[in-house]
């Protein structure tokens, strides 16, 4: 400007830039949060952090259930698959390749007393057989075949004879039963065993029978350390050596 200093035009510069509206609403939309807005921003922040917390908690949750029950899966299907390969050689005898057409066979060999149908307990939780295990052709040196339910300071489990050849007694405290689920992994909540699936067949005219016996097995169990992780698994085995019966 004509009669003004350098220094003059510029602070008259700097006023007049400073003064336009476009540099006051330029100031203005330069305004940080109110605090309204910095309390809302923070109640979403919170809530985001929250969700994301309760999602991870519940996958972590999730994966731990999975593991249990694959778990709990495991310890039952152990012990349904040994009752089940030993009871499905019950009545097992080694003389028996001499019985061929012969309904009188048990009497023929003496072991009607030991070959017989599967003793199933009025509980229904206990059942026990004869096996010629050693394949000797005496019975009477052979530990009996049985399993049951049972109780150990208070939790369910299922028990394996071992031991004693006269007939089980699915009530005794010997040493003769022993575990076959591990009470501080698994709790047995119930043991269920039925015969209501096997039958008998008439083989003659004369009266002679044989029994077809089918032995359905089920178990409920729930982990010992998570009683909300349960399962329930069957099985029904067919005893593969039927017992004959000559008619009066």
């Amino acid at each position: 400007m004509p009669g003004l200093s350098a220094r003059q035009f510029f602070c008259a510069g700097t006023v007049a830039v400073s003064a336009s509206p476009e540099y006051s609403q330029h100031m203005k939309n330069q305004r940080g949060f109110g605090l309204i807005e910095m309390l809302v921003s923070m109640a979403l922040s919170l809530l985001a952090v929250s969700v994301m917390v309760i999602l991870m908690a519940s996958t972590l949750g999730t994966g731990t259930a999975t593991i249990q029950m694959s778990r709990l899966s495991q310890e039952l299907r152990a012990s349904m698959q040994l009752m089940s390969r030993d009871l499905r050689r019950a009545n097992f005898h080694s003389s028996f390749y001499n019985c061929y057409a012969n309904v009188d066979c048990r009497d023929d060999l003496g072991i009607a007393a030991y070959v017989d149908n599967i003793h199933i307990n009025e509980a229904e939780n206990c059942f026990w057989y004869w096996l010629d295990r050693d394949g000797d052709g005496d019975l009477s040196n052979d530990a009996v075949g049985g399993f049951r339910y049972s109780t150990i300071g208070g939790i369910g489990v299922i028990q394996m004879r071992t031991t004693g050849n006269s007939a089980a007694n699915c009530d005794d405290d010997d040493d003769g039963w022993e575990l076959i689920t591990d009470p501080n992994t698994v709790e047995i909540t119930s043991f269920v065993v039925s015969d209501s699936a096997s039958y008998t067949e008439t083989l003659s005219a004369y009266g002679d029978t044989q029994v077809v016996e089918k032995i359905r097995l089920t178990i409920n169990g729930q982990m010992a350390t998570n009683p909300s992780v349960q399962r329930e698994i069957q099985d029904l085995v067919l005893i593969r050596n039927d017992i004959q019966t000559a008619g009066a």
